[in-house]
């Protein structure tokens, strides 16, 4: 938006020159030394431009945007990770088939349920969908053992709100880096957090599949996690 208006601004810029040189064209040394001077300015305006949209491409935030075949988008916006410890007293088991198809229906999911060791309720589920991991909390409960620093942006996908983004690794010692994406929403009363990743060459491929899960997970709907029992 910014880069539009300087763009604009230069344009006003030179055609006000040009109407002030008009009335001047019997005086040739005046119109030369306007032209100079109009010459000198829109040098140091284009340059001007030139710095901001160099510190513009080299400081700004890159966003990867996803386009459905609704029309609505889900911007991945670039991030940096690390890892956190979860303090919580909890025992844990395998969800039975039965339990997933109950909230997942035919999704390929398999998971592991939490449980608050005290008083028994489920707390949420880590696992898998598919190859993209899945970690399903309570709302007020964090199971997610990612810390993500950055900003966010919020797209909205068939009225529900996802934060998304992506990051990259540093190279491994085979020089080869990989890009993780993930997205964050909430359905009903539980916050869903997913993840897929690749080589940093198949970032698309890695974009691509993430968002079919989460639309996978949208189209399925809210579940209710009292239902599994300890």
């Amino acid at each position: 938006m910014k880069e539009k208006k300087l763009l604009r601004a230069l344009g006003n810029v030179d055609n006000q020159y040009i109407k002030e040189a008009e009335p001047m064209k019997k005086t040739s040394k005046i119109t030369n030394r306007q032209k100079w001077v109009s010459v000198a300015a829109c040098f140091v305006l284009v340059a001007v431009i030139g710095v901001g949209v160099f510190r513009s491409k080299l400081f700004g935030t890159k966003n990867d945007i996803a386009t459905l075949d609704s029309g609505e988008t889900i911007t991945f916006v670039k991030n940096d990770l690390s890892q956190s410890s979860i303090n919580l007293n909890v025992t844990t088991r395998p969800l039975s088939d039965a339990e997933i198809e109950m909230l997942f229906a035919d999704l390929p999911v398999t998971a592991d349920a939490y449980f608050d060791a005290d008083n028994h309720n489920i707390l949420g589920f880590e696992g898998k969908i598919g190859d993209t991991r899945m970690v399903v909390s309570k709302q007020g409960v964090n199971l997610l053992d990612t810390i993500i620093d950055g900003n966010t942006i919020t797209s909205s996908v068939d009225g529900v709100d996802i934060n998304a983004g992506y990051f990259v690794t540093k190279s491994n010692s085979q020089g080869i880096k990989t890009v993780i994406y993930y997205a964050t929403f909430d359905m009903g009363e539980n916050t869903i957090y997913v993840e897929y990743s690749g080589t940093e060459n198949e970032s698309e491929t890695v974009k691509n599949n993430l968002v079919d899960t989460i639309l996978q997970l949208i189209e399925n709907g809210a579940f209710d996690l009292s239902q599994i029992q300890e």
